[in-house]
């Protein structure tokens, strides 16, 4: 059971909040705080399917989007004139 909350504190610092977490995991956010925090302990099918939930979640690959003002600005896209550079 330690070996699942030690997962769900990855998870949580992997994902940005156990509100992610619980989203993944398709349970109320509290159960997740609850299951961190050692106060409650998930049934043994809980354990394995959340388990599968999770490395599902990060198996699947996740498209990145570039920041739109990023590309604008960078300065190595932007064109030297022709004059310049002469």
């Amino acid at each position: 059971m330690h070996d699942f909350t030690q997962l769900l504190l990855s998870a949580s610092m992997t994902m940005g909040t156990p509100l992610a977490v619980a989203k993944v995991l398709q349970v109320q956010p509290k159960l997740v705080y609850r299951w961190m925090a050692g106060l409650e302990r998930p049934s043994f099918t809980d354990v394995n399917t959340s388990k599968q939930r999770l490395e599902q979640a990060f198996r699947t690959p996740k498209p990145s989007f570039p920041h739109a003002r990023r590309r604008a600005f960078d300065p190595h896209l932007v064109p030297v004139p022709l004059a310049a550079a002469a």
